[in-house]
């Protein structure tokens, strides 16, 4: 009987240290994955800044853009005023020089 549970003990110390690799192994292997999940974490952190900087320099750029297009519109429209004023003095002087051409017959 006590041969019998001395083979008892041993299959539960033998089962014991089993247990123990296993739970080592799973300790090892949950450890790594938290350090592969902070390191992902941290990447996606990095990420996000990243794309929050993008993102702010891409709105300063649009806003210059803008500014730049309404300055440019503010331009073409004084081009397009001069040219109109331009014109209508050109017709002036051609009415002036026929006025003038016809005088000096």
């Amino acid at each position: 009987r006590l041969k019998g549970q001395q083979q008892e003990i041993n299959n539960f110390i033998q089962k014991k240290d089993a247990v123990d690799e296993e739970n080592a192994r799973l300790k090892n292997e949950c450890s790594i994955l938290n350090q592969k999940l902070k390191d992902k974490s941290q990447e996606l952190k990095d990420t996000e800044e990243c794309t929050k900087k993008k993102e702010e320099q891409n709105r300063l750029v649009i806003k210059n853009l803008k500014e730049e297009n309404e300055g440019l519109n503010t331009c073409c429209a004084d081009l397009i005023n001069d040219l109109e004023k331009l014109r209508k003095q050109k017709e002036q002087w051609k009415t002036e020089k026929s006025g003038s051409d016809a005088r000096i017959k």
